[in-house]
């Protein structure tokens, strides 16, 4: 399935004793993984792809044997074309907190952006897709297929990212990017602003996106769009759907994303999800949450509001968190 693709890695942090076992070595070496949580029997989990063995995500070790598989349209996947860096949404079983294992229902992969690259500036590491700048990070897998990594792009070619978007810069830490070749459509996932009622027109960004049924203002939404821009320069939308998930109550949750909107630690969203840390365990101890922030937050739905027993402030969210070199954890 030539998974790993290790040999396009540029920072991986998992390092364990010789002597300790593959599983010991995932689940302590690097941390992660649902703490204090425990009652529920179901449980969900988002964030990219961070290793193999079984589908690893947020430091859970996912056994994807039994697990139905699709992408973000709802087309069944198989196991082999799950790819280290994707971004997933899993549904599972409780999570067994002795051994950080859980049992998936459900994995669905969604990407971010699919659409010709208009730009690649290697000197600030950053690409332009569907008028969206996409982050180049330490974190960043690039498929077999560019295996140039950053400099295999070429102006013009379609290719997909799989990222951590931050709606507050407005920028798509990539976490994994692919070739495509001649897609039926494009699309975009991110926050709606600038809504035109009257145009019919909103933006992604500087980017201006035509519509027929008007979307939700300030809204994070997954559009398909038409392959070929109209007469004013505007991507098409040809159909759209909800771009994030709220997780059923009881559930436990781990989610990594950023920090969208931030009124007081007890209030604040991330991906679109409400998130109440007022008594979480915050790490590193003494940071300061503020909207732009990557976290990876941990704990229980309630009342359709995520109450967290534990936050990971991970890094800023225009950098994927990799602003001090370290880049993902890898397993």
């Amino acid at each position: 399935m030539n998974r790993p693709e290790f040999h396009l890695l540029r920072s991986t942090r998992c390092i364990g004793a010789v002597f300790m076992s593959v599983a010991v070595l995932a689940l302590l070496a690097c941390g992660g993984g649902v703490e204090g949580q425990g009652t529920g029997s179901v449980s969900y989990s988002e964030g990219p792809i961070g290793g193999f063995g079984s589908v690893i995500v947020n430091g859970v070790h996912f056994d994807d044997s039994q697990a139905r598989i699709v992408d973000a349209d709802g087309h069944t996947l198989q196991s082999g074309d799950l790819k280290l860096g994707m971004t997933v949404q899993i549904a599972a079983g409780a999570i067994d907190q002795a051994s950080l294992t859980a049992v998936p229902k459900t994995i669905t992969v969604g990407s971010d952006l699919t659409g010709p690259a208009a730009a690649n500036d290697l000197g600030t590491s950053t690409l332009t897709v569907l008028g969206q700048p996409v982050r180049v990070t330490a974190s960043t897998v690039f498929d077999d297929g560019l295996a140039g990594g950053q400099a295999a792009v070429a102006v013009g070619s379609v290719v997909e990212v799989f990222a951590i978007y931050d709606p507050v810069s407005g920028v798509y830490a990539a976490r994994r990017i692919e070739p495509e070749t001649a897609p039926a459509s494009y699309r975009i996932r991110g926050q709606v602003g600038s809504l035109d009622t009257t145009a019919k027109t909103f933006r992604i960004g500087s980017q201006v996106f035509a519509y027929s049924t008007a979307p939700v203002a300030g809204q994070i939404t997954r559009f398909q769009l038409a392959t070929t821009p109209n007469g004013s320069g505007q991507w098409v939308v040809s159909a759209q759907s909800q771009g994030t998930r709220t997780p059923a109550d009881d559930s436990e949750v781990e989610i990594e994303s950023v920090i969208s909107a931030y009124t007081s630690n007890a209030d604040f969203t991330v991906n679109g999800l409400k998130v109440d840390a007022s008594a979480a365990r915050i790490e590193p101890a003494g940071a300061v949450l503020a909207a732009g922030l990557r976290v990876e937050v941990e704990g229980t739905m309630k009342a359709g509001v995520l109450v967290a027993d534990k936050l990971e402030v991970k890094g800023s969210g225009d950098d994927g968190g990799d602003g001090d070199g370290g880049g993902q954890e890898i397993e």
